[in-house]
């Protein structure tokens, strides 16, 4: 099996660093992964992130033309943006085309997953490849999950992944959505894990061992809260393990991941209480520091209030939100 490998480390790994790649960051992150034979690199969002609304936001967080313009000349690497349809107008796509990027790949949640075939479509006209990102794929069971392969089948992607958006599953958990999806979907599978249980290698093994052919990684790790499979150390699993192939080169990647770790992460990636509280409690890691100023007002367990959010699967990380299920914890008033 030679699984295809994508770097996500200059859009998702911008939850760290509020996207403020330099052109030297983002010089040197993708002419080392293309050196390093790294399958594909994802360069950033087009038209903005939907969870993390920022107005100061870097370069990669909106990948405008000039700054796709700017891109060094990849040998190897196929070069991808992220649209989150939620946030981008379809017509934002019209000018890909002219630029080094070949793929699109289209992120929608469980709850809006219908909007997702226009965006196929579109792209696929424009002469581009698509993969269909469902994130949360935590909060569908299989059941839901089985109705979102019909929705997609209806404008089928070149690969279709399911992202632990808030790292909480564990390997049997990926292996059966995994296996319903390569079952239902005439395209590859790929799988983005995040690490909030220490479980992103396991679980990537695991999908692989289901049926997924396509892995998201970013160096050090780097992305929101514990992070993502890292670039390096999916490299050195791939390359070490006699049952999967790779060409890509583990030392150019650990030189990237050097580079990384050096000159862009504001701190070392952890996964400490905040980020295992998110994870095992099913919720976006952006309510963890909220949740527990909220907890400690109304002098509430804050694992508990985390176990009743995840229980409640909201669909955006709002204050009222916290405010209602503390409210109905403690009775109504603050301690």
């Amino acid at each position: 099996m030679k699984p295809v490998l994508l770097d996500c480390t200059l859009r998702d790994g911008g939850n760290q660093n509020d996207w403020q790649f330099t052109p030297t960051d983002v010089r040197t992150i993708v002419s080392t992964l293309d050196a390093a034979r790294v399958d594909v690199i994802e360069v950033g969002y087009r038209g903005g992130s939907g969870s993390a609304n920022s107005a100061t936001a870097g370069p990669t967080a909106h990948c405008t033309p000039e700054f796709l313009a700017a891109l060094p000349p990849t040998r190897h690497a196929e070069l991808a943006v992220m649209v989150v349809p939620t946030v981008c107008p379809v017509g934002a796509m019209d000018d890909l085309p002219d630029s080094p990027v070949s793929l699109v790949r289209i992120a929608a949640y469980p709850w809006n997953i219908d909007g997702v075939p226009e965006y196929v479509r579109a792209a696929r006209s424009l002469g581009l490849r698509t993969t269909v990102n469902l994130m949360a794929v935590s909060y569908a069971g299989l059941p839901e999950l089985a109705g979102i392969a019909e929705t997609v089948r209806s404008e089928l992607p070149d690969v279709m992944y399911v992202a632990d958006s808030f790292g909480s599953l564990t390997p049997d958990g990926v292996r059966e959505r995994i296996e319903l999806l390569a079952g239902r979907l005439d395209c590859p599978i790929g799988i983005h894990a995040h690490n909030n249980l220490g479980l992103a290698a396991a679980n990537a093994l695991a999908a692989m061992d289901a049926g997924a052919g396509w892995l998201d990684a970013s160096l050090c790790a780097m992305a929101r809260g514990a992070g993502n499979l890292a670039t390096e150390q999916a490299a050195a699993f791939l390359t070490a393990w006699p049952a999967y192939e790779t060409h890509t080169d583990l030392p150019a990647v650990c030189e990237a991941a050097e580079y990384v770790a050096e000159q862009v992460l504001p701190r070392p990636m952890t996964v400490r209480r905040a980020e295992i509280a998110a994870g095992i409690n099913d919720h976006h890691y952006y309510y963890q520091d909220r949740l527990e100023k909220a907890a400690a007002r109304y002098g509430l367990d804050p694992w508990e209030v985390g176990r009743r959010i995840g229980a409640a699967r909201p669909r955006k990380v709002l204050d009222e939100v916290l405010e209602n299920v503390c409210r109905e914890m403690s009775g109504g008033l603050p301690a």
